[in-house]
């Protein structure tokens, strides 16, 4: 394997940990973690045609309005271009509101970067597949 293919793959290593990660934080509505794995610029497309950044997703996430029950994130693939790791993959999710519950199947892409030293997620994108409601007294 060359030096190029050794880095990729620690490099892969430590995105599929940070994607990990932020998923948990999602799942946990741990604001204070999103904001070190979310960079400030970050852009994410959603499955509720909502195009947000940052300080938006945490003041939904810190009213309630987007709460996660169960987030299982399954990465697919993981390349790197220059100096951005892309990861694509599918994820289950069960959100929660005062007044509905759904069971989401999507499939997304992450965009990181490292900056100041640290991994971020700069950019996402969330393609629903299905919208379901849960079964009853089932989540994931």
């Amino acid at each position: 394997m060359s030096a190029i293919s050794d880095d990729n793959a620690e490099i892969h290593k430590t995105i599929e940990i940070m994607e990990q990660r932020e998923s948990q934080a999602l799942r946990d509505g741990d604001v204070s973690a999103l904001r070190t794995l979310w960079a400030d610029d970050l852009m994410v497309n959603s499955t509720a045609n909502l195009i947000a950044g940052k300080e938006i997703l945490l003041e939904m996430i810190q009213q309630g309005r987007l709460r996660l029950r169960a987030h299982e994130r399954r990465p697919v693939r993981i390349a790197t271009f220059g100096k951005a790791v892309v990861v694509t993959g599918n994820e289950v999710s069960e959100l929660v509101s005062e007044t509905t519950e759904f069971k989401l199947f999507t499939s997304y892409m992450n965009v990181w970067m490292k900056r100041k030293k640290a991994w971020q997620l700069v950019a996402r994108h969330v393609g629903l597949i299905q919208r379901a409601r849960p079964e009853a007294g089932q989540s994931q």
